[in-house]
C-alpha cells in the first residue's frame, strides 16, 4: 500500500477493500476493527467535588450529592446516574418504601445499612453492596450508632 494510496483513503477519494484495510491493520499493530470505529461526538465531563449539585426531596431524609450530570429527558433513557448520601443513626432514608423504574447498585462507603425488601432484610455492611431490581420497593434503614455513607447508582437516570 503505497502512501498516495493512503492519501487518497484519508481524502475520500476512493474506499480501501477489506484485503487492503487488513494490511494496514496488520501494518499498524491494530485490530481490524478499529479501522471501523467512527470517533465519539460525546464529550469527557468532570465534575469538581465543589461543583456537585445536592438535591433535598421532600420524602427522603438525605441530601443527594450527584457525582454524575442530571441529565435531560433525552439522555436518561440509556444513562446511569451516580449520587452519594449520608444517613443519620437509627433513621430511615424515607418515610415511605421506595420504588422506581432503574435498577439500584448502593455500595456502602461507611457505616451499615438494613434494606428491607419485601419480607426480607438485608444487612449491608461498610464495604458491602446491594443491587435492587427495578420496580421493586424498597426501604432503607441506617441501623447503626454512626452516620452511613453510601454511593447509590441507578440505571437508567430518573432524577
Amino acid at each position: 500500500v503505497t502512501s498516495g494510496y493512503i492519501s487518497q483513503i484519508e481524502r475520500d477519494l476512493i474506499s480501501p477493500s477489506l484485503a487492503v484495510l487488513k494490511r494496514l491493520s496488520e501494518a499498524l499493530d491494530v485490530p481490524l476493527s478499529a479501522l471501523f470505529a467512527e470517533e465519539s461526538n460525546k464529550n469527557v465531563i468532570t465534575i469538581p467535588q465543589n461543583k456537585r449539585i445536592k438535591v433535598k426531596f421532600g420524602n427522603i431524609n438525605s441530601e443527594l450529592e450527584f457525582i454524575t450530570p442530571i441529565l435531560n429527558n433525552d439522555d436518561k433513557v440509556n444513562s446511569v446516574e451516580a449520587f452519594l448520601f449520608k444517613l443519620k443513626p437509627k433513621t430511615w432514608l424515607s418515610e415511605h418504601t421506595i420504588t422506581h423504574a432503574a435498577k439500584a447498585c448502593v455500595y456502602i462507603l461507611s457505616g451499615e445499612i438494613q434494606c428491607h425488601i419485601g419480607n426480607e432484610i438485608y444487612v449491608v455492611s461498610k464495604g458491602d453492596s446491594i443491587c435492587v431490581p427495578e420496580n421493586n420497593g424498597h426501604a432503607v434503614f441506617n441501623s447503626c450508632n454512626e452516620e452511613t455513607e453510601a454511593l447509590c447508582i441507578l440505571s437508567p437516570a430518573i432524577h
